[in-house]
């Protein structure tokens, strides 16, 4: 990434993040953002996909340490 970098809007953005039906939701100067996994996944280049790991299958997970 290139260009200039407005720390203050960064820190608003990060201050107003919410976790919202699965989404990252933030509001900043008026504009509603909304990060989902397609957003996220093309941002990153990593796939979403797999076995979602929690408390009812944590023991199909061979070798999985959580702690």
């Amino acid at each position: 990434m290139s260009g200039k970098i407005y720390p203050d809007l960064i820190r608003v953005f990060y201050t107003n993040l919410q976790f919202v039906r699965n989404n990252l939701v933030s509001h900043v100067k008026g504009v509603d953002m909304e990060i989902t996994h397609e957003v996220w996944t093309a941002i990153t280049g990593l796939k979403y996909a797999g076995l979602r790991i929690n408390k009812g299958n944590i023991g199909v997970v061979e070798e999985f340490n959580k702690i």
